[in-house]
């Protein structure tokens, strides 16, 4: 799926265009942020944990509480929300 139709829903809900997060290092515990990616999916969810060098990051799905993993170079998109 192309990245313009990822944008596409965030267009259709009102959310301005935000930067994507460049340095998962900057991310805090308990921030919220938006999750998208390549294959389609896209989430709300909060920062759990991460690594001190930003190399990886976990993240706890809202509603779901599911918690991911994601490692730096994941087709994953982060945005602050």
């Amino acid at each position: 799926m192309s990245q313009q139709a990822l944008e596409k829903p965030r267009e259709s809900r009102g959310i301005p265009y935000q930067q994507p997060v460049q340095g998962w290092a900057s991310l805090q515990h308990g921030e919220c942020v938006e999750v998208w990616s390549m294959d389609s999916f896209r989430y709300v969810a909060y920062v759990d944990d991460r690594a001190d060098d930003g190399t990886l990051i976990w993240v706890v799905e809202d509603g779901m509480g599911c918690r991911h993993l994601f490692v730096n170079g994941d087709p994953v998109t982060l945005y602050l929300i």
